[in-house]
């Protein structure tokens, strides 16, 4: 499995009510996106969800890499946490160098390795359902659309920049109907658990872009079989990209 961490230091400084604030946090799971699970404490998260800021990354390893970079401060939260993270805004030289250490010295921890991986949205995948639809129940009364951006046999991470999915929370269910393409005959009809979700804004718009992991729940035999001749697809496609890069 090819790794997408490295350990390393993350400082930074913050303004807040008039007060400086630098703050450090060590051994962390940095990748090429930034890191997650950070402690908001004693930061505000209302007044820093958002904020574009100055990090600096130190990375120990045996070549050492140092590098400072803007980063956007986001949110992950849980039914029981609620954590701050960093959206690395990464120059090409210092992700060039951040991507050699992740593959020279870089891993993949035990407690991300699931039973069933992860595919992740590709167009080139002619079936691939790069939308879903979250179905009408009585407190959204209209489909709500979203991009797919990866898809398991457990779950799907869905996205939206529509302002309605505020009012989706963890531990809430999810009539779901997933769009396959191509010659795909038939929408996948599944009711899911979300676990997670995530907030960040998107520049270019000024929108808040949330995304949610949702968790296959429930789902009749005859969309099971479809979901699982849809995912046979999906993966022969998936192997023979891979086989044809090699």
């Amino acid at each position: 499995m090819l790794p997408v961490f490295v350990r390393g230091h993350i400082n930074l400084t913050v303004r807040e009510r008039s007060q400086t604030r630098n703050l450090e946090f060590t051994h962390q799971n940095i990748s090429l996106a930034g890191v997650s699970g950070l402690p908001w404490e004693p930061l505000s998260r209302e007044e820093q969800f958002g904020a574009k800021i100055e990090v600096t990354v130190r990375i120990p390893t045996a070549r050492p890499l140092s590098f400072r970079t803007l980063a956007t401060i986001t949110r992950e939260f849980t039914t029981f946490a609620d954590h701050m993270g960093l959206r690395f805004h990464l120059p090409a030289e210092h992700a060039r160098d951040l991507a050699e250490v992740i593959r020279t010295e870089g891993y993949f921890p035990t407690e991300y390795i699931r039973k069933y991986p992860r595919i992740p949205s590709l167009p080139i995948i002619r079936t691939f359902p790069l939308r879903a639809l979250a179905m009408p129940r009585p407190d959204v009364p209209f489909p709500l659309s979203f991009d797919v951006l990866n898809l398991s046999p457990n779950g799907v991470l869905i996205s939206t920049e529509s302002q309605v999915s505020e009012q989706f929370r963890p531990g809430q269910k999810l009539d779901l109907l997933l769009e396959p393409r191509g010659w795909f005959p038939m929408p996948i009809r599944l009711q899911g658990l979300i676990c997670r979700v995530g907030e960040e804004p998107n520049e270019r718009t000024g929108n808040i872009v949330r995304s949610f992991g949702v968790k296959f729940a429930k789902i009749d035999e005859v969309n099971r079989t479809a979901f699982v001749d849809l995912l046979k697809d999906i993966l022969e496609r998936f192997r023979q990209i891979g086989s044809e890069g090699g």
